[in-house]
């Protein structure tokens, strides 16, 4: 068991740290393409703010439907594959309903939007490739939480890295030929999903298939849950990007450009929480009944924490020359905005992705709790620090909610299980007397 864990853990994060590597490498490709000067700035600060609609759109409508079907999907598919299909099914069909509105409300008010929000009135042509892209990350993630319910994780990481693979090719190969520009770029992006959505479904169960048809006690149990966690991860996707929408609107396209490239480095450690989450969501459940948790959690951060502090320490010491390196010379000046948004990154990682699974797969309606209290949060900062300071004030906000966060997190996670730990023991039989 322990051995098996091991090597998922190993595959998992160390296969999808390499190849989502390649999606950062080639965004670090286009910042610096589009930022090479002072007027490429503002076509960099378009990439990002579409960029973050782009995240902000699939976190609303994919996420919450991961988390919902890790509750019971694993342990359907061990038990009874037949109800986990219909299960998938369910949610496939919720997340079809919530893309095809959120990407025909984009379409109907594109003019509006790239007139008003964007301030680029020549960007309406960009709106399509971004429904096409939210589109392409509904249907890849829809295959690949099957793949993850089922605890298959070479598929799993296979699946993603011809995707990442795919993206970074073809930003290469614009990057070769001079042709890096904010629309081909996303037209890429929206592309390498639909092709690897085409080579994951032939890897999916057969009977997934069998039928287009759901279970009403499946959408309805679906629907119990999202009511919480719905409302939770649109606020938690609208968290992670809105601070690049707020310093695109009170400081301009060329701050956000710099913003959103200093976060892009910044946000290298997320690869490894975003990998532990997805091997732990199937596992959490386990780890909560056998009330191994709060053992695990220390373990974890016998060796988080500490690492996060030297990593820290060295990036203090490296980030000018790395970021004129990766960048150039443009964006160097931007390194305390880098220091800021990384101190907050580290943070998270080494204390919150147990945490962040644990309550948001057993408790969703506290996290709903958490996350509105970020986004008050994250907005009022941002109207607070963002006229006086920029971008840095930003940074600043965005490190102190980091560090809220994941410390209220580790305290819930905690409690919850604290109690069912008790409940286990007093579950147990007790030994006769003698």
């Amino acid at each position: 068991m322990l051995r098996d864990a091991a090597r998922d853990a190993m595959l998992v994060v160390g296969g999808r740290i390499g190849f989502v590597a390649l999606w950062f490498l080639a965004t670090l490709l286009i910042y610096r393409g589009l930022g090479s000067d002072a007027a490429g700035l503002s076509q960099a600060g378009l990439f990002a703010v579409t960029i973050a609609c782009i995240k902000i759109a699939s976190g609303c409508i994919v996420d919450p439907g991961d988390v919902a079907l890790m509750r019971h999907a694993p342990g359907l598919m061990r038990s009874d594959p037949e109800a986990a299909y219909r299960l998938f099914r369910s949610a496939f069909w919720l997340r079809g309903v919530g893309t095809v509105a959120v990407v025909a409300v984009l379409l109907v008010f594109a003019p509006i939007f790239s007139r008003d929000v964007l301030g680029h009135p020549e960007a309406t042509s960009l709106i399509r490739y971004v429904g096409a892209a939210i589109v392409g990350d509904m249907l890849i993630r829809s295959v690949m939480v099957v793949m993850q319910a089922a605890e298959r994780f070479v598929a799993f990481v296979l699946v993603e890295g011809l995707m990442q693979v795919l993206r970074f090719g073809s930003i290469m190969l614009l990057w070769l030929l001079g042709a890096i520009n904010v629309e081909l770029v996303l037209a890429c992006y929206a592309a390498a999903s639909f092709a690897a959505v085409l080579v994951g479904v032939a890897w999916l169960p057969r009977g997934l298939f069998a039928s287009a048809r759901f279970d009403r006690a499946d959408m309805v149990q679906l629907l119990h849950f999202l009511k919480w966690m719905m409302p939770a991860m649109m606020l938690a996707a609208f968290n992670e990007r809105v601070d690049v929408l707020l310093v695109y609107g009170f400081s301009g396209s060329d701050a956000a450009g710099r913003y959103g490239a200093m976060l892009t480095l910044a946000l290298v450690p997320d690869l490894v929480a975003g990998c532990l989450i997805s091997l732990l969501q199937p596992r959490i459940a386990r780890m909560r009944e056998e009330g191994t948790y709060a053992a695990r959690l220390h373990q974890f951060q016998w060796i988080s924490l500490p690492a996060a502090a030297v990593t820290f320490v060295l990036a203090v010491s490296l980030a000018k020359p790395v970021i004129a390196l990766l960048l150039g010379e443009t964006y160097a000046e931007s390194s305390g905005i880098f220091l800021w948004l990384l101190a907050g990154t580290l943070f998270w990682l080494a204390v919150a992705p147990l945490p962040m699974t644990m309550v948001a797969v057993h408790a969703p309606a506290r996290i709903a709790l958490v996350t509105l209290g970020q986004s008050a949060y994250v907005v009022l900062i941002g109207l607070l620090l963002l006229p006086s300071y920029g971008p840095i004030g930003m940074a600043f906000g965005i490190f102190v909610m980091r560090v809220g966060v994941a410390a209220v997190l580790h305290v819930t996670a905690l409690r919850l299980a604290h109690t069912t730990d008790g409940e286990a023991a007093l579950r147990q039989p007790r030994p006769h007397a003698p």
